[in-house]
């Protein structure tokens, strides 16, 4: 209820809506949502668990924390 409220507010009653950060976006503009978000989502090539990387970060060290397998990454 709060975040229905929180979105009349805003002036949206379409859906899907989706507030990252202080922009919303309306409708699936799965381009803008990218942008938007400043992560990648990767898979261990060790293990397959999901990780969460974060983007426009160069070369960087990712340890899993599922296997502790330790891999080189550009992002």
């Amino acid at each position: 209820m709060a975040a229905r409220n929180e979105f009349i507010k805003l002036g949206v009653q379409r859906v899907p809506t989706f507030l990252i950060g202080n922009d919303v976006v309306v409708g699936l503009n799965t381009a803008k949502i990218e942008e938007l978000i400043d992560y990648v989502v990767i898979s261990c090539p060790e293990c397959k668990s999901r990780l969460r990387i974060p983007k426009g970060k160069g070369k960087i060290k990712v340890n899993c924390p599922k296997c502790k397998y330790v891999f080189k990454l550009s992002t």
